[in-house]
């Protein structure tokens, strides 16, 4: 069975944003929370590509996975979530997680803004890489 863990930056993450934005920070912890419960979902969120866009979703989809090109490339099995009903409410988010195969495990790394820059020297993805690398370091 897979399984959705909601790492301590990234609680952090969606504790800020309930602070900043309720709407925005109340639904991410809904859908994380419905997203955890719904093993056909936790499924989905390995599928690159799936979901398409909030004006044009594939099959009445309500969120879009895809994988992080750059780090991925790299041998960093790091991924994004976007949430249409959060698109639609004009609040525009991304969740970062890696995938962990070998565990059937989804560990939500950061909740960041869609105009976040992905490069990475900036400071979140730092954090993110660091944490990915202290997942592998401890076997995950």
């Amino acid at each position: 069975m897979y399984e959705l863990i909601v790492g301590d930056e990234a609680t952090q993450d969606v504790e800020d944003l309930i602070v900043a934005k309720p709407v925005a920070g109340y639904r991410i912890l809904a859908m994380l929370e419905e997203i955890s419960e719904d093993q056909e979902m936790l499924e989905r969120l390995s599928w690159d590509g799936y979901g398409g866009k909030p004006h044009d979703p594939e099959d009445e989809a309500t969120l879009s996975v895809a994988k992080w090109l750059g780090p991925y490339r790299k041998g960093k099995n790091i991924w994004r979530l976007r949430d249409f009903e959060l698109s639609r409410l004009g609040h525009e988010y991304r969740i970062i997680y890696a995938f962990i195969p070998a565990k059937d495990l989804y560990y939500v790394l950061a909740v960041v803004e869609r105009a976040f820059n992905y490069d990475s020297s900036h400071p979140i993805t730092q954090r993110v890489f660091a944490t990915y690398d202290s997942l592998e370091a401890d076997g995950w």
